[in-house]
């Protein structure tokens, strides 16, 4: 596994070991890389998106509705209202209308009777002309209740001037404004209550208002439904980004294959680079999986199984340890990998400074000045000395990091 990634790393970086790629042609690669990386999670997103989701498969108006419950005899035709209005007052170019027969059709079947019934309503020009109606009285009766509010606080403010001032001309006019307001308000009311009236009775209306109102059974036959496609959903949706990602990897992969086994450097070089592009997306889907399952399903019930047996400190003192093991790790992978003796020497070397105490020597030095260190060692395969910080002897390129 290790020499397979030193592999990969060479044929990232280097067209061969002869011939390691320039800066700017290592730069130019991975712009390269972050665009195709980019083009390919929209792609992803786009694919992804054909998907149903959570939200169209019971929608947020049908949670509202059936779910939650919070449609009321007193609330529901204002609820309802923006629903059937909504085609009218969608000005967008691109407006997708709700009712539209492809969203309809993925959704749970309770959320397809209520609105494919909505959509009914919708199209019913008498219906309509009354929610149109009640939609301007209700902003007509929004408004004058402003009015209204403004001209109480105005009466209220006069009169105990006038009280100091003794004249009540003002506080009278006030108070006669604002009676005119509050009998607007009661008519406006009025209309109101009689548009609601003529909604009721309609049949269509009234076998909606069956649909919005499910019993407790059915309720949970809902709710149940819709759990269970929450649970699946995350499955459903790797598999179907899977079948997006999975045929570019394999024609990478294939292409790269090729590419090393008949020498080809230039192309090694880049179907190396999409290789490892088209394995981020599977990588960061399958971590993402994982971390949306594990909280959520697994810890959940640890913590109801600890917090049920009073234990819940054992759950501290697995972060505390785990914790401390993960910057062991991390501290070893530094020292082990990154900063080993072997390069640390190679540096030391490069810099022409002595492998023991690091200060720089002087030209052809074959001890060091300041601590007295020999800078070479006899080579096992010529018997010739090399500077012992280097990997391969200088006289016959054995490697002697294995010496």
């Amino acid at each position: 596994m290790k020499k397979q990634f030193a592999a990969l790393k060479n044929r990232l970086t280097s067209i061969s070991r002869e011939e390691p790629l320039n800066k700017l042609s290592l730069t130019a690669i991975i712009i390269l890389d972050i665009i195709i990386l980019h083009i390919l999670f929209i792609g992803l997103e786009d694919h992804t998106r054909q998907l149903t989701s959570a939200s169209e498969y019971m929608p947020h108006t049908a949670r509202e509705m059936v779910i939650q419950q919070s449609w009321t005899p007193a609330n529901r035709i204002s609820k309802l209202q923006p629903l059937v209005l909504a085609d009218r007052n969608n000005l967008r170019y691109r407006y997708e209308s709700p009712f539209d027969e492809q969203k309809i059709k993925v959704m749970h079947p309770d959320a397809q009777r209520f609105y494919s019934q909505a959509k009914i309503l919708s199209e019913d020009k008498a219906l309509h002309s009354l929610f149109l109606n009640r939609k301007k009285a209700a902003e007509e009766r929004s408004r004058t209740e402003n009015a209204f509010e403004k001209a109480k606080k105005s009466y209220d403010t006069q009169l105990l001037e006038n009280i100091a001032n003794a004249a009540r001309t003002g506080a009278n006019a006030a108070a006669t404004t604002a009676q005119q307001y509050n009998e607007k308000i009661g008519r406006l009311t009025g209309e109101i209550d009689a548009l609601e009236n003529g909604i009721n009775a309609h049949p269509g209306i009234q076998t909606l208002w069956k649909i919005v109102s499910p019993n407790d059974a059915e309720r949970d036959r809902i709710v149940k439904d819709y759990k269970r496609f929450q649970f699946w959903f995350p499955l459903k949706e790797l598999a179907w980004q899977l079948v997006f990602l999975l045929p570019i990897f394999g024609t990478f992969y294939w292409w790269n294959s090729r590419s090393i086994k008949k020498d080809n450097p230039i192309q090694t070089l880049i179907s190396s680079h999409l290789l490892v592009i088209a394995s981020l997306p599977i990588i960061l889907k399958l971590i993402e999986l994982v971390i949306d399952l594990i909280p959520e399903h697994f810890f959940k019930n640890l913590f109801k199984f600890l917090k049920s047996l009073h234990l819940m400190a054992l759950w501290h003192y697995f972060l505390i340890f785990a914790i401390i093991i993960i910057g062991l790790l991390i501290v070893c992978f530094i020292q082990r990998k990154l900063f080993n003796k072997q390069k640390v020497l190679q540096k030391r070397l490069a810099r022409g400074a002595c492998t023991a105490c690091s200060k720089r020597l002087p030209p052809g030095a074959v001890y060091c000045p300041f601590c007295g260190t020999g800078q070479l060692r006899t080579c096992t395969a010529c018997g010739k000395q090399t500077p012992s910080g280097g990997a391969c002897c200088i006289h016959c390129g054995t490697n002697q990091t294995g010496h």
